[in-house]
C-alpha cells in the first residue's frame, strides 16, 4: 500500500458559480450499472458468490424502478421541498410493499440457506419493519438483524430515490451547505466520486439511500470538515482508480473513485471489490465515514 501524498487535490479551486450543488440520480440507470459492474468485478473475487447475489438484488432493484408503483409524494407542501429524511410512517406501507415484492421475486434465484432469511423477513409484521427501516436510516445498522439489513435496505433505496429527483427539483440550491450526511434524504454517504464535469477534478459524495449526489470540496474531511491534515492512500500508485482520503483530526476516512477515468464504475460495487483498502487503514487506526448499502448484512448485531 503507498502513501500517494504527491496526488493533486485542487484544493480551495471550485467555484458554486461552476458546478451544480446537488445533482439528482436515474434509478433504473444506476442499478442496471451496478447489476453490469458487480457481474464485472465478481469474475476475480473471492466474493464471487456474494456478489451474484448482490447482482440478483440489484437487477430487482432496477426493474421495480422502472415498473413499481410508488402512489404519491408524501408530506410535501406546494411551495418548497421537504427534506425525505422527515418522511415518516406515511411511507411504510410504500417502501413495505417493495420490500415484499423484492423479496419476492428474489426467493427463486436463491439457494436454501438464503431462502430461508428471505421466507422469515417476509414473515415479519409491518411494525417490526418500520422499526426497522427507521433504525437503518438513522444509522444504527447494530439494531437491525444482520441477515435481513441487506434487503430491507434496498427496497428503502428504490423509494426514496425515486422521490430524491422530485425533491431536488424543488429545493433551493442556493441554500445547500457542504455537508457530511445527504442533503436530500440524510443518510450516510457510499464514498466520493471524482468527475470531469463541469471540469475535471470535482467531488461529488454519493448517497447510499437516495443515489444523490453532492458537491463536497476536496481535500476536506468529510466527516469532521476539517482541511489541515489530510492523506491520500491508494493500494499500487498515486493515478489509482480507487483511493482513500483519511483524516489525522477525528481519524475518519472516505474512499475517492475516479469514475472520471473509468466510467464503469459504481461506488457500491467498487468499494465492495476493494475491502483491503478498508483492511490496511482500519489497522492503522481509521474508520470509515460511510456506509456501503451491499455490506449491511456484514453488521454484527
Amino acid at each position: 500500500m503507498s502513501h500517494t501524498a504527491e496526488i493533486p487535490l485542487a484544493q480551495g479551486s471550485e467555484s458554486p458559480l461552476e458546478l451544480k450543488p446537488l445533482k439528482a440520480a436515474d434509478p433504473q440507470a444506476v442499478y442496471h450499472r451496478r447489476a453490469q459492474r458487480l457481474l464485472s468485478l465478481a469474475k476475480d473475487s473471492p466474493l464471487a458468490d456474494y456478489f451474484e447475489l448482490c447482482r440478483r438484488l440489484v437487477s430487482i432493484q432496477a426493474r421495480l424502478a422502472q415498473e413499481a408503483d410508488f402512489g404519491k409524494l408524501l408530506a410535501w407542501g406546494k411551495d418548497e421541498a421537504t427534506p425525505l429524511s422527515l418522511l415518516g410512517s406515511e411511507a411504510d406501507s410504500y417502501w413495505q410493499g417493495l420490500l415484499q415484492q423484492l423479496l419476492s421475486d428474489l426467493l427463486p434465484q436463491v439457494d436454501e440457506s438464503i431462502a430461508r432469511v428471505v421466507r422469515l423477513l417476509m414473515q415479519q409484521s409491518p411494525e417490526q419493519l418500520s422499526s426497522w427501516g427507521r433504525s437503518l436510516r438513522q444509522g444504527h445498522v447494530s439494531e437491525v438483524p444482520a441477515r435481513f439489513s441487506l434487503f430491507i435496505w434496498a427496497a428503502m433505496g428504490v423509494y426514496w430515490s425515486h422521490w430524491a429527483p422530485m425533491v431536488i427539483k424543488r429545493m433551493d440550491q442556493r441554500k445547500v451547505a457542504q455537508q457530511s450526511m445527504c442533503p436530500v434524504c440524510g443518510c450516510h454517504p457510499v464514498a466520493s466520486v471524482i468527475v470531469d464535469q463541469p471540469r475535471a477534478g470535482l467531488r461529488y459524495l454519493h448517497c447510499s439511500l437516495c443515489e444523490s449526489e453532492w458537491h463536497y470540496i476536496r481535500a476536506h474531511c468529510t466527516s469532521c470538515g476539517q482541511d489541515k491534515e489530510m492523506t491520500i492512500w491508494s493500494l499500487d500508485d498515486a493515478k489509482a482508480q480507487v483511493r482513500i482520503e483519511s483524516c489525522d483530526e477525528c481519524h475518519g476516512y472516505t474512499k475517492m473513485m475516479f469514475v472520471e477515468n473509468s466510467p464503469s464504475m459504481d461506488v457500491a460495487a467498487d468499494d465492495l471489490a476493494t475491502l483491503m483498502l478498508d483492511s490496511e487503514l482500519n489497522a492503522k487506526g481509521f474508520g470509515a465515514t460511510t456506509l456501503n448499502p451491499l455490506l449491511l448484512a456484514h453488521e454484527t448485531t
